[in-house]
């Protein structure tokens, strides 16, 4: 996915905000290195993902309603 079309798919759910896979997918077109990010949508994927990718993983919420999980009192 390309930078405008990141951005047209935020403005098209009315988002001001990017998440954090939108974020690191421009910053990585702009040749800035980024951490690899993997989306996982159950337990079962992100336990997947994790054996996949070796251990530690971090977790973070992707939401259009939480930018950051601060916001909702993660930490």
């Amino acid at each position: 996915m390309n930078s405008q079309s990141i951005i047209e798919k935020a403005k098209s759910t009315s988002r001001t905000l990017l998440n954090e896979l939108e974020s690191k997918a421009l910053l990585s077109e702009a040749g800035i290195p980024v951490v690899e990010t993997k989306l996982a949508t159950s337990k079962q994927e992100a336990i997947a993902i994790s054996k996949k990718v070796g251990f530690p993983v971090a977790l973070k919420i992707v939401s259009p309603a939480i930018a950051h999980k601060s916001d909702v009192g993660g930490s």
